[in-house]
């Protein structure tokens, strides 16, 4: 039975959803897979015992492997990071602190998966440093500012390449050791930190990926995907979703086949769909004291019956 790893990053904001992934994985792997999953947490992030329970809870046989990392084990800990969670840089530093993998799937923690990974493992990227798949901002449509602002990245940094999208990537991890240092060499300005540094720093180096395992849905398939990607899709031969802008605990805003999926793993793992929504503001009365969230009424804070 052979092993994949598979790799999440996350602190104690996003563990939640981070453990709705991981059930997604774990029901949706064939009997006969095997899987290293291996969290790269910030200190005192909370969910270890229950994301235990998770990997325990399955017929498939999967493997907890929790390694915190120390502020200074984080290279991409400065000044000019500050604005951004440590966190989105993890995935970077795998190859830093899996000594002994060589190969491992990321996974954002805003990810579902709908089968079994096996098949994206097994991708050939022994030449290149990561897989990916092409990012869905429409880039051919001239009135799209997000495509406009892709299109404009990649005439400056990536020679009018390809622009691929960070939420799941098939990281070869010798590549990773080897090229390392055009992860620090690489300077420009990031919007998206963690997507922008990756996409300009290897570039050349990243092999393309079908887009069944990086869907984003709610939106048709952007003109720069090729026809057996749009086939796929159509035909619903997605195999992971990237929830990302989506909201998939949230009824109203999310489609119903994302709903479902993730209503019934945070279900299965003693969670509701419901308390991943934020809290609804809290709006002053003309009442001293009295405020009011959402239906209720509160009185100092305290809700009145």
């Amino acid at each position: 039975m052979d092993t994949i790893n598979v790799l999440y990053c996350f602190d104690s904001k996003t563990w939640r959803t981070a453990a709705v992934s991981i059930e997604s994985l774990l029901l949706n792997a064939n009997p006969d897979t095997r899987i290293a999953i291996y969290c790269i947490v910030s200190p005192e992030t909370d969910g270890y015992k229950k994301i235990k329970r998770i990997t325990k809870s399955h017929k498939v046989k999967a493997d907890l492997i929790w390694r915190v990392v120390q502020s200074h084990e984080n290279p991409f800990k400065t000044p000019n990071n500050a604005r951004w969670n440590p966190v989105v840089f993890y995935r970077f530093i795998a190859h830093r602190l899996l000594k002994n993998v060589e190969k491992i799937i990321y996974l954002g923690t805003d990810t579902l998966v709908f089968h079994d990974l096996t098949d994206l493992f097994d991708t050939d990227i022994s030449n290149y440093v990561a897989g990916a798949v092409l990012d869905m901002a429409p880039i051919n449509d001239s009135t799209n500012a997000l495509g406009a602002a892709i299109r404009d990245f990649s005439a400056r940094y990536l020679n009018n390449g390809p622009y691929y999208n960070a939420g799941v990537l098939l990281l070869n991890l010798k590549q990773m050791i080897e090229n390392e240092h055009l992860l620090f060499e690489t300077k420009i300005p990031m919007r998206y930190p963690d997507q922008d540094l990756f996409n300009a720093a290897f570039v050349g180096k990243i092999k393309t990926l079908p887009l069944k395992y990086n869907l984003a849905p709610g939106i048709g398939v952007p003109s720069h995907f090729t026809a057996t990607d749009v086939a796929e899709i159509n035909s619903g031969g997605h195999i992971i979703i990237d929830c990302y802008y989506n909201k998939p605990y949230d009824k109203q805003s999310t489609n119903k086949l994302v709903y479902d999926m993730f209503a019934k793993c945070s279900k299965n793992i003693g969670m509701k769909p419901e308390s991943f929504l934020p809290p609804e503001p809290i709006k002053k009365t003309f009442v001293p004291h009295v405020t009011v969230q959402g239906k209720k009424i509160l009185f100092f804070g305290m809700p009145i019956n």
